[in-house]
C-alpha cells in the first residue's frame, strides 16, 4: 500500500506542478531574494506552494487563476473569510484617517472593552502586533509578578517563536525526549541560548497525575504554566474531561499563574476555550481572529498582574513599547470581525464543522482507511490513526504520507486544507458537500 500511495502521490505532484507554472516560476524567482522562497517557514512545501493573487470570500485565487476553496483561512485568522465587505469598509475608512499615530486612540479602548465583555478573566488588556509577542509578554508578566524564574509548557506545543516558546516544540520522536511521563526540555531551533531549556519544565498533555507530580516538585521555581487548551500546534489533541480543571486547581494551589494561549482556540467559541471549558486563567494570549486578518495581538488578565505595565504609579516595572501596538487598522478590522461574530454565527460554523467531520469519517470508513476526525467549534483535524491521539507523542505518529497524498489530491481539485482546517462564516452546506465529494473522489481514484 505504501508503494502504491507513493506512486500516486508522485503523479499528483507532477499534475500540480504542470497546472501551476506561474507559481512555480515565482517560487524560483523568490529563492534569489528570500531563503526558501518566502518569509514563513510553514508555507513552503515541495515542489512549491501556490502564490496567491487575492482572496474572495471562501476562495483563494492564485497566480495561475485557480479558485481554491480555502479551509486554512490564514492559519485560522480569517473567520469571516477573505475580504469581507464590512472589514474592507472599516479598513478603507480608517486608511483615509491615518494608519498609525504616536498617541493612543479611542479604538483600543473599544476593543479592550469588547474583549473584556467576551472573556471574563480579562480584567485588563495590552495590545501588541503578533502572537509571539503576546506570549513573550505574558511569560515576562508572570515572572515579574511572581519573582520566580521558570515556566512550564506542554510537550510539542507551539506558542510562537520566542526563546522559551521554542523548547520542545514538535521535537522528533527519539530517546532525547526522555520518558513520556517526565519529558525532557529539548531545544527546537538553532540559535537558542543553550541555558534556555533549563528555564522550561516540560509537561505531558492529558496526564494529570504526572503533571501534578512535576508541578509539585518545581512549585517554588515555577512562575507559570502555559497551555494551548486545544493543543492545536501539537496535533490538535483535545483535553480529556477534567484535565484543564485539574491544571487550574494545581496552579492555584501552588501559587503558579496559569496562562491560556488562545491565539487559535479563541476561534472555537465567542469567549474562546475558557468559555467552553469554564476555566478562568490568570493570563490570556490572543491574536489572529481578534485582528480581522491584519497584524495584531493582545495579552491580558488579572489587574494586579497587568499593573506591572502601569506608568501612572512611579513608572512601570515592565517596559512595553511597540510602534504598532494597538494599531488603528488592527483595531477597526478586529472590531468589525468580532461584532459580526454573534452567538448565532458561532453556532452556524460549528454546526457545519460537526457535519463535515461526521461525513468525512463516513468516507474514511467506507473506503477502509483508519482515520479519526476531531472538532472544536469551527476547527477540525484529521488523524490517520486507529484512535484519536491524546498527546503530542501519539499525534506525531500520524500517517504523514497519507496526509501528503490527500493534500495534493485535494489541491488538484482546487481545495486548500492542511490535515483538516477550519470553517469560515461565508461557507455553507454546498462547500461542505464539495469537500466531501472531493475526498470521496480522491480515494475512489486511488
Amino acid at each position: 500500500m505504501k508503494k502504491e500511495l507513493q506512486r500516486s502521490l508522485d503523479s499528483l505532484v507532477a499534475e500540480y506542478a504542470a497546472n501551476n507554472p506561474r507559481s512555480g516560476a515565482m517560487c524560483e524567482r523568490a529563492k534569489h531574494s528570500l531563503p526558501g522562497s518566502n518569509s514563513r517557514t510553514g508555507l513552503y512545501f515541495h515542489p512549491f506552494p501556490p502564490y496567491i493573487s487575492h482572496g474572495e470570500g471562501v476562495h483563494l485565487i492564485d497566480l495561475d487563476g485557480h479558485y481554491l476553496l480555502d479551509f486554512v483561512n490564514q492559519a485560522t485568522a480569517l473567520i469571516l473569510g477573505h475580504a469581507h465587505p464590512e472589514v474592507v469598509d472599516a479598513l478603507q475608512e480608517q486608511l483615509a484617517k491615518g494608519t498609525a499615530f504616536s498617541r493612543p486612540t479611542a479604538l483600543e479602548v473599544e476593543m479592550a472593552e469588547l474583549l473584556k465583555e467576551r472573556i471574563p478573566s480579562l480584567e485588563q488588556v495590552r495590545f501588541c502586533s503578533s502572537g509571539t509577542e503576546a506570549v513573550m509578554n505574558a511569560i515576562r508578566s508572570a515572572k515579574g509578578f511572581t519573582g520566580k524564574p521558570k515556566i512550564a509548557k506542554f510537550e510539542g506545543a507551539y506558542h510562537g517563536t520566542s526563546e522559551f516558546a521554542m523548547v520542545s516544540y514538535c521535537p522528533p520522536l527519539n530517546d532525547a525526549l526522555g520518558p513520556a511521563e517526565r519529558p525532557n526540555s529539548v531545544l527546537s531551533s538553532a540559535g537558542i541560548t543553550e541555558s534556555t531549556g533549563e528555564g522550561v519544565i516540560v509537561l505531558p498533555f492529558n496526564d494529570a497525575e504526572s503533571c501534578e507530580q512535576i508541578i509539585n516538585a518545581h512549585a517554588d521555581e515555577l512562575a507559570a504554566v502555559i497551555v494551548d487548551p486545544l493543543s492545536t500546534g501539537a496535533g490538535f489533541t483535545l483535553p480529556k474531561d477534567g484535565f484543564l480543571s485539574k491544571l487550574r486547581e494545581l496552579t492555584r494551589r501552588e501559587n503558579i499563574l496559569l496562562i491560556f494561549d488562545e491565539i487559535i482556540s479563541f476561534r472555537a467559541a465567542r469567549g474562546g476555550a475558557q468559555e467552553t471549558y469554564n476555566i478562568h486563567p490568570d493570563l490570556t494570549c490572543l491574536a489572529k481572529v481578534i485582528a480581522g486578518g491584519v497584524p495584531g495581538a493582545a495579552f491580558g488578565g488579572r489587574a494586579d498582574i497587568l499593573a506591572l505595565y502601569d506608568p501612572t504609579t512611579a513608572g512601570p516595572k515592565i517596559h512595553h513599547a511597540g510602534t504598532y501596538n494597538a494599531n488603528p487598522l488592527a483595531m477597526v478590522a478586529g472590531l468589525a470581525t468580532l461584532r459580526i461574530m454573534t452567538p448565532d454565527a458561532y453556532d452556524k460554523i460549528a454546526g457545519l464543522t460537526r457535519r463535515l467531520a461526521k461525513e468525512l469519517k463516513a468516507v474514511f470508513d467506507e473506503v477502509g482507511v483508519e482515520a479519526q476526525v476531531s472538532t472544536a467549534g469551527s476547527l477540525f483535524k484529521v488523524h490517520f490513526m486507529p484512535q484519536v491521539p491524546s498527546n503530542y507523542r501519539e499525534s506525531a505518529q500520524n500517517d504523514g504520507l497519507m496526509h501528503n497524498w490527500l493534500f495534493f489530491a485535494l489541491l488538484n481539485q482546487r481545495i486548500h486544507w492542511r490535515e483538516g482546517g477550519n470553517v469560515s462564516l461565508p461557507m455553507d452546506d454546498s462547500h461542505v458537500d464539495r469537500l466531501i465529494s472531493s475526498v470521496t473522489n480522491a480515494f475512489h481514484q486511488l
